[in-house]
């Protein structure tokens, strides 16, 4: 789906931080059949970022919330409890920018729209469908996110007896909040994740794999389609969904 703006204080774009650039630009395009450029493309439309990692970092995804004015959303994030890490500052004049992380730590990007807005492209095969919060303690995330960009929480499951917190802003959802449990290994570290939809996931997890990455859960039935988590070959985290027909019905697809 085109994709023309974001409304302030909506996850707006997902980039990749690489250690190797031309080999995660390799894997993702094999992946999803991006085109390789200055940003990833499909049908000609931007879909992801990608630009060289932090020296000693690992590999990962990035996600980016759309805010009217990165310097006054960094002062905001400052006093929820979080850390401005760089910036803000100018990318030319395609926006300005904050890397910023949350009261546990999650690492996210800031972006006030300048000649670039986001995704031109979402909620459809081989791009960005749902970001989410991954953390440890529930109420620490829901008073930085509340604090920070106005989010309240509505709790649901999402499958039977596995709680899943949803993310609204004015009564829409904007991303979600899962709550690590005894799956996720102890010093796994709180972090934002990407999934991507694709069309069939059996399919592309296979193809994760001839491409040298890693299966790390998954796949997965759920009510809201087959899903599964994944690593590329730098250990770079990402989600795949493939929606269901009840839930393609439901968004008129």
């Amino acid at each position: 789906m085109r994709v023309r703006g974001y409304a302030p204080a909506t996850p707006c774009w997902a980039e990749y931080a690489a250690a190797d650039v031309a080999g995660a630009t390799a894997f993702y395009a094999a992946m999803f059949g991006w085109e390789p450029g200055e940003v990833f493309s499909l049908d000609g439309r931007a879909v992801a970022g990608i630009r060289p990692g932090t020296p000693g970092r690992p590999s990962a995804w990035l996600g980016y919330v759309s805010v009217v004015s990165a310097d006054d959303a960094a002062v905001t994030v400052a006093d929820a409890g979080g850390a401005v890490l760089a910036g803000p500052s100018d990318i030319g004049p395609r926006g300005r920018t904050a890397l910023c992380a949350d009261a546990e730590g999650a690492v996210f990007g800031l972006w006030q729209k300048g000649s670039f807005g986001g995704a031109e492209l979402a909620n459809e095969p081989d791009t960005q469908c749902w970001t989410e919060v991954v953390a440890r303690d529930e109420s620490a995330a829901v008073s930085f996110y509340g604090k920070a960009f106005g989010w309240s929480e509505r709790k649901g499951e999402i499958v039977e007896g596995v709680p899943y917190i949803e993310w609204l802003k004015e009564s829409r959802t904007v991303g979600g909040l899962s709550v690590m449990d005894a799956r996720y290994p102890l010093d796994a570290p709180a972090h934002w994740r990407v999934t991507f939809e694709v069309s069939d996931c059996a399919r592309a997890v296979a193809r994760c794999r001839e491409l040298g990455g890693q299966v790390l859960t998954g796949p997965l039935e759920m009510p809201v389609g087959n899903y599964a988590i994944l690593a590329d070959p730098q250990g770079g985290m990402f989600a795949i969904i493939e929606l269901s027909e009840l839930v393609l019905e439901t968004m008129g697809r």
